[in-house]
């Protein structure tokens, strides 16, 4: 008796971790059996439903079923699921034996060879040498009445061996009746399902066929068909994330379900690009996905009434949602007619409503199709472009746009003319759907940015999009400005005061741009905008906007290349920006400096730091230099380099060439070495502090550093000493070494100490002698006076090295990546 089960589709457990399986999306076969249940994370509810026909065929014969389902919607997936939970149930495996066809049988053309077909893939399952000499012996049977007979023979006879049923799974049935067997053989087929308790027959067809349809057909009311039913918005948003492996919120995933169609195929795709981000992979599995399904989609569509069959492909081409007058307008007829028509079609199943009343809308059930449809009409450029933008537009929202739309252009930097059509095709589609005027600004600034109008094979309507975008947006940004600054005036504190309330309240992105209008408002006035652009970048980087910080920072430091603070907030922003995006803006970024943009050499050693290319930074900082570029930032970032380098050419002696310029970053760089761990890189940076005159600063880092006395090198504390004692801090010098377990191998230099501080000295002879030497040093060098130099003064020199200049950290310091 043929019975139909339908229902909705429960996603199972497993949902928001990332699967541990590969992605197969044509081919679970080649899942291993461990892949394919740490992949199953939807249609667990059919599993359940299908296993308790297997559970309830106890008596002298069996349920048969058929699982139904368009390409792409699991069918494979569930019978090997279910084979697998067969082999692994104690219950089941002690009554069952799953014996598993490939997914295509096209080399079964008759009964006897279906039962040839099931030999085979038995000695595949045992690795049993007999089962495949059998094959092979009855292989060259031209008889195939005793090719039938012998093979079945042979299969029940396992059965009896193992004293269980066989479980025979085999897909595609329809093509195997329909399109492969002659109809006789079907009736032996019938037969031997009506009559033989030891084989139950588990298959699978993309719908209904005639075999199981007509009433004088063989395999009529043979089987309990179940339908596999689309995947509801819950299975979609646990496969989503199981394939991703991210969260993602069901506001998100809806668009994903509406252009799949539910498909599980389709979607793991798309997901799949999600989480790698390759447009050309995402083209060609497209691409290779409709190619799969042509004869199913053909014959689909083919099997429809010619009229309903106009209806059907007017509403493909229509793409969208589209209400009953836009299909009848596109389709030439009345109305009422296509209303009908389309009414006839939900009831098939091959269309879908939407809203009600006016708002009804109507689309296809399997979206694929409408891909299907482009492709063969339109080619495929058209087809799969608006089936990806489609996709792009719903999924990824502001920065995330624009980071994926770099990384595209990206991609298509690395293509050559034909390779990357489709990536011009993508970029002018993604800009024309974003009806946001600030987005799609930011989305063709990124382009350009990346030098896309300067391709020479750009695509015509790419370079039209991209230059019309641009004149509208100069001309809307011009009227913006002037609109505030006509209205700012004296409301400049009261604009700040409503950025303070959007802090408040976590709206860190909206103050962000509030803060960039302010900046562009002072300046056009001739104020300083700079403290705004500084607090506009704080702002972006506060509501985990990085992109648009890295824009708003790149911004004013082209303006004011010498501000230390724009330079340290683009490092930030660079560090929580993807590394592929790193690598690609570091490339903007030495294109920009090599064009003659000299800012852009701080941008170029901020990305540098951040990928701790160091060699990089240093050489940003010469052609800076050379440029006359000087920011506190990038001196600081190139002293600490040079000073950290494990080897190579950036010795003291570099750092003394280049100290007028590396100076203005001796405190910034002071700070970072005073927090590391090595007590070497404190006192180098205490050193660095100090040279800035941060003495106070300076002390007290060197206090923690002596007090401790683990690894502090004696040349070390009398460098920073005698230095502190030139600059006037002799009383501090002396407190400092007081206190240190290194006074005793530093008590000529104590003593001359406390002589300079003025403080009561009592000591040997030849102690007394040197100090005086010392004392005699450190008076010469804070008059600046040129020093005589006395034997006996050098060898207080020698054993007191005076230099300040900073020093590279020695052992223990972290070896730096070159």
């Amino acid at each position: 008796m043929e019975g139909e089960v339908r229902g909705p589709v429960h996603a199972g457990g497993g949902a928001g971790r990332a699967v541990n399986a590969p992605l197969m999306k044509h081919n679970p076969a080649f899942l291993t059996p461990e892949q394919l249940r740490s992949s199953f994370v939807v249609r667990k509810r059919d599993l359940d439903i299908v296993l308790q026909y297997i559970r309830d065929s106890t008596g002298p014969s069996n349920q048969h079923v058929l699982v139904l389902g368009s390409r792409g919607m699991g069918k494979t997936t569930l019978v090997r699921m279910l084979a697998d939970t067969v082999t692994r149930d104690p219950e089941l495996g002690a009554r069952w034996y799953p014996l598993v066809f490939g997914e295509e049988s096209y080399t079964v053309s008759t009964i006897g060879e279906l039962w040839l077909e099931a030999i085979m893939h038995l000695g595949d399952q045992t690795g049993d040498a007999r089962w495949q000499a059998l094959h092979d012996e009855l292989r060259a049977e031209r008889d195939d009445d005793r090719l039938c007979e012998r093979a079945l023979a042979r299969l029940v006879g396992f059965a009896e061996e193992q004293g269980k049923r066989i479980l025979l799974v085999i897909e595609n049935l329809h093509m195997l009746l329909d399109e492969q067997m002659p109809k006789k053989d079907a009736w032996s087929l019938r037969h031997t399902l009506q009559n033989e308790p030891r084989v139950l027959l588990l298959a699978t067809a993309t719908s209904r066929f005639g075999a199981i349809l007509d009433e004088e057909q063989a395999l009529y009311e043979m089987f309990a068909t179940y339908a596999l039913e689309p995947l509801d918005l819950a299975e979609c948003r646990a496969l989503w994330e199981a394939v991703g492996g991210v969260e993602a919120d069901e506001r998100r995933v809806r668009p994903m379900q509406i252009l799949t169609g539910g498909n599980p195929r389709l979607l793991g795709i798309l997901a799949s690009f999600a989480a790698k981000t390759s447009l050309r992979h995402l083209m060609e599995n497209l691409t290779q996905l409709v190619d799969d399904n042509t004869d199913y989609f053909k014959s689909h569509l083919e099997g429809l009434p010619a009229t309903e069959r106009k209806v059907y492909v007017m509403l493909a081409d229509l793409w969208t949602p589209s209400t009953a007058r836009e299909v009848a307008e596109a389709a030439r007829m009345e109305v009422n007619q296509a209303s009908a028509l389309l009414h006839r079609l939900v009831g098939r199943g091959a269309v879908v409503e939407e809203g009600q009343g006016r708002r009804l809308r109507y689309r296809l059930s399997e979206r694929l199709y409408n891909i299907y449809h482009l492709l063969r009409r339109r080619g495929a450029g058209a087809a799969r472009v608006r089936a990806v933008v489609d996709f792009m537009v719903h999924l990824y929202e502001g920065d995330g746009l624009v980071g994926l739309l770099g990384r595209i252009a990206e991609e298509a930097k690395g293509l050559g003319p034909e390779e990357r059509r489709d990536h011009f095709d993508v970029m002018e589609g993604i800009v024309q759907r974003v009806r946001d005027p600030k987005l799609r600004s930011e989305l063709v600034a990124s382009l350009t940015q990346i030098g896309v109008l300067s391709w020479p094979d750009i695509s015509e309507s790419l370079q039209a999009t991209l230059r019309r975008s641009l004149r509208v947006e100069g001309k809307r940004l011009k009227e913006e400005l002037q609109l505030e600054l006509q209205e700012l005036g004296s409301h400049e504190e009261v604009l700040r005061e409503e950025i303070t309330k959007l802090v408040d309240l976590g709206r860190h992105a909206d103050a962000g741009a509030a803060y960039e209008r302010l900046a562009d408002a002072a300046t056009s006035r001739g104020a300083d905008g700079f403290d705004y652009a500084v607090a506009a970048t704080h702002a972006y980087l506060a509501a985990e906007q990085p992109y648009h910080a890295e824009r708003c920072a790149t911004r004013w430091l082209a303006i004011s290349p010498n501000e230390p603070r724009l330079a340290e907030l683009l490092t930030t922003a660079l560090m929580r920006i993807e590394p592929r995006d790193q690598e690609r803006l570091r490339g903007e970024y030495e294109q920009a400096a090599a064009t003659g943009e000299h800012w852009a050499w701080v941008a170029v050693a901020a990305a540098r730091a951040v990928q701790q290319n160091w060699s990089g930074v240093v050489y940003a900082f010469e052609e800076a230099k050379r440029s006359q570029v000087v920011n506190a930032f990038l001196s600081a970032v190139a002293c600490l380099c040079a000073i950290g380098r494990p080897s190579g050419a950036y010795t003291s002696g570099w750092l003394i060439q280049h100290e007028r310029e590396l100076k203005p970053g001796y405190p910034l760089a002071g700070r970072i070495l005073v927090m590391r761990e090595e007590p070497s890189a404190q006192v180098t940076g205490a050193i660095l502090l100090g040279a800035a005159g941060l003495w106070e600063e300076a002390c007290t880092a060197m206090e923690r550093v002596l007090s401790s006395g683990e690894g502090v090198g004696v040349e070390d504390a009398r460098n920073f000493l005698i230095a502190a004692a030139i600059a006037g801090h002799a009383d501090r010098a002396v407190t400092l070494l007081e206190a240190s377990p290194v006074r005793i191998s530093l008590e000529p230099l104590l003593v001359a100490l406390r002589q300079i501080a003025g403080h009561p000295v009592q000591a040997p002879p030849e102690v007394l002698e040197v100090a005086s030497d010392l004392v005699r040093l450190i008076e010469q060098r804070r008059a600046g006076r040129p020093q005589k130099r006395s034997e006996e003064s050098n060898a207080a020199d020698g054993r007191s090295r005076t230099s300040a200049k900073p020093r590279r950290a020695g052992r223990g310091r972290a070896a730096a990546k070159s």
